[in-house]
């Protein structure tokens, strides 16, 4: 179970906005809290803008948060750390009670399980912004909301609200989430996304996604993500305790 969620990270980092289902979703229950919020003639284009934006970043951190609940299940998942794109990470994560730690640089991959180093296979797709340009090209939603705006950490954001239906195959459904056996097909989920006021930077993303599961109830998925310091120079310092039990190559 452990390692099934290693692998997840990734998968948080771009299909975490792709939503988290692969049954068809109860849009009733993804609609129940909402905020005032008004229609956003030109929403799309400053999301997409944002979006483009993130295609010149070099390197980012990040803070994720992803929570899965089927049936009386919670699984909760944290995330934080650096990434120097292309390949590189040193990121924190937590599930449940328990901590680790992963590092790659290259092929160079290892997580602690909290007693030793293991190797791992090395993390891709670390630009989750595409994934979610690529949706928004491929499935754009019919309305786009604004909501009013937010600090978010100190900045002044842009909120903006869609649902739209991520398409079959996503990497979500890959990693395995979802009731196992049963069939895959597109799921609606809503979108929230904050945008920075006065620079257009896309700073934070949350899904959620709630499904009928045959025989167990209801399986809900919400995930959020915070992108920061960006662009900064922070080279990523091997762990030490990695460094004697491996040598970096």
């Amino acid at each position: 179970m452990r390692k099934r969620w290693l692998y997840f990270m990734p998968v948080l980092l771009s299909s975490v906005l792709l939503t988290g289902c692969n049954l068809e979703s109860d849009p009733g229950k993804l609609t129940q809290v909402v905020v005032q919020r008004t229609v956003a003639p030109q929403g799309l284009q400053t999301i997409e803008t944002a979006l483009e934006g993130m295609k010149e970043l070099q390197n980012y951190q990040l803070k994720a948060n992803l929570q899965v609940t089927t049936g009386r299940f919670v699984q909760t998942v944290d995330f934080y750390g650096t990434v120097i794109l292309p390949d590189s990470v040193l990121m924190d994560e937590t599930i449940g009670n328990a901590d680790y730690e992963l590092y790659q640089s290259g092929h160079f991959a290892y997580y602690d399980d909290g007693n030793i180093w293991k190797k791992m296979t090395p993390l891709s797709d670390l630009r989750p912004w595409d994934s979610l340009l690529n949706l928004l090209k491929e499935s754009p939603p019919r309305v786009v909301y604004e909501l009013p705006k937010q600090t978010v950490v100190s900045w002044d954001c842009y909120v903006f609200q869609f649902a739209t239906k991520a398409k079959q195959g996503s990497a979500v459904e890959e990693a395995g989430l979802g009731a196992i056996g049963q069939q895959t097909i597109p799921h609606t989920a809503l979108y929230t996304v904050w945008i920075d006021t006065k620079d257009g930077q896309f700073r934070q993303v949350e899904v959620q996604s709630t499904a009928g599961v045959p025989s167990i109830g209801t399986e809900s998925f919400e995930g959020t993500t915070l992108f920061f310091s960006e662009n900064k120079n922070q080279p990523l310092k091997v762990p030490s305790s990695l460094l004697q039990q491996v040598e970096e190559p």
